[in-house]
């Protein structure tokens, strides 16, 4: 029997897909149940959704989902066929155990009195005069992405703006058009894509050439003249020499870009809506810069310490739950196979709405609201199993997961205590936007109280 359909006009539910894809998959979860087929112009997809679906994928969806069909298109046009995130497998396996202790918690905690200067240049500080106004989504993906660099690279200097500016245009512009299909592939022919595609392959060539060809020299924006970059770079220099066949040129190539543009669709979005949320609620904001100045007693706290502090973290798990930017894992049915009493025939596409449990009355009372008191004990409702999923699940579950978590507290906690501001317009309730996932509108903005 087939999944039940979703009905729409000629273009079926793509309109609906690209004003606001997670309203569409929870109401759609709530009218037709935990399986679903969705029409989308050219594209067909089944949804498996709620808790259910988050178990299957981390038992019998590791043989029966691959990755290869959705991100396939992005790693045929930059020619890395091993690509982590397309693999499954062996492959798979052997590469999140290579690179897994680069990806921790201990890597922010190592690097945390970096990072917080950074934080504290941060939103216009370090310019010659303040920045009266800042734009959220802009300034928290910029933050993240150098936050990220530096843990990866063993607390090398950061790269120029426009650099980091134009890795994360490529990024956007490669999962808006390959990945998601939301734009044309005729957009890949923009000047402003292409110029950013210019500025950001020249960074790579550079740093294939200097930090990876050459013997581990380091390159001018690492600014160590004398040792390669560490971290992830250490590990990708390894990995050439123990698992050749997974690291091919082209291999190379995407893991070095990694490090720029990992975190910024999802940690970086994720903060944005925690200073939305903390900035627009003054009592939340007294209690986290309470509990921040607590934990800064004896300098810059570690993640053990943040995590510690009741409101912080569960402003930052709330915002995890209620604004999931990975709300959705894209597969392909390897195997026919059944689900929820219906065949799924082998090669269908699939989407496995992960998040769908968020948002459910069983797991989290009065899912829509904001209840920073909902994880801590004796309620703890994070912890039920396969409800909480903000990471993805199954064998490609975030990778950096505790990483990202770590980075969110310290970036919060540094923000609160670094940057003294206030949400334009705090009454307007703004919707997210989806570019090229969940992330806050780039319109909201904070402001400098007396800063002209």
């Amino acid at each position: 029997m087939p999944p039940p359909r979703t009905n729409g006009p000629i273009l079926g539910n793509a309109l609906a897909l690209l004003r606001d894809p997670l309203a569409f998959l929870r109401a759609a979860h709530v009218e037709q149940g935990p399986i679903f087929e969705v029409h989308a112009a050219t594209r067909r997809f089944v949804v498996l959704a709620g808790r259910e679906a988050n178990r299957f994928v981390g038992r019998e969806g590791r043989e029966l989902l691959e990755s290869r069909s959705f991100w396939g298109r992005l790693t045929e046009r930059r020619e890395c066929p091993h690509a982590i995130l397309a693999s499954d497998g062996v492959p798979h396996r052997t590469q999140r155990k290579h690179y897994a202790d680069v990806l921790s918690r201990k890597i922010v905690d190592a690097q945390r009195d970096g990072c917080d200067a950074l934080i504290r240049d941060s939103f216009g500080a370090s310019e010659r005069q303040l920045s009266p106004r800042v734009a959220v989504q802009d300034q928290t993906r910029l933050l993240i992405a150098r936050l990220v660099h530096r843990c990866l690279t063993d607390g090398a200097a950061p790269i120029p703006e426009p650099t980091a500016r134009a890795l994360m245009e490529v990024f956007r512009w490669e999962t808006n058009t390959l990945l998601l299909g939301k734009w044309p592939k005729l957009a890949l022919l923009a000047p402003a894509y292409r110029r950013s595609l210019a500025r950001a392959e020249g960074f790579i060539d550079e740093l294939v050439a200097r930090d990876l060809e050459a013997g581990g020299r380091a390159t001018d924006q690492a600014d160590q003249a004398d040792q390669g970059l560490g971290g992830w770079f250490e590990r990708i220099r390894q990995g050439r020499e123990r698992y050749p066949e997974l690291f091919t040129a082209g291999d190379v190539r995407f893991a070095t870009l990694l490090p720029f543009v990992a975190g910024v669709d999802t940690v970086g979005a994720t903060l944005g809506f925690v200073l939305y949320e903390l900035f627009r609620d003054a009592d939340l904001h007294a209690a986290v810069r309470a509990e921040v100045e607590a934990a800064y007693a004896n300098g810059v706290p570690d993640s053990a310490t943040l995590s510690q502090q009741p409101t912080l973290h569960g402003l930052v798990l709330e915002c995890l739950r209620l604004y999931p930017a990975a709300f959705a894992m894209y597969r392909g049915a390897a195997r026919a196979f059944e689900f929820a009493g219906h065949r799924v025939a082998a090669g269908t596409e699939i989407a496995v709405f992960t998040s769908a449990t968020h948002f459910d009355a069983r797991y989290f009372p009065e899912p829509e609201r904001l209840d920073v008191t909902r994880h801590a004990p004796p309620r703890s409702e994070s912890r039920q199993k396969h409800v909480f999923m903000p990471y993805g699940g199954g064998p490609h579950v975030c990778l950096g997961a505790g990483m990202g978590e770590a980075m969110l507290l310290l970036a919060t906690a540094g923000i609160v205590r670094h940057h003294d501001l206030v949400l334009a317009d705090p009454k307007r309730r703004w919707k997210p936007s989806f570019d090229p996932s969940l992330t806050l509108d780039a319109r909201v903005q904070l402001l400098r109280p007396g800063v002209a």
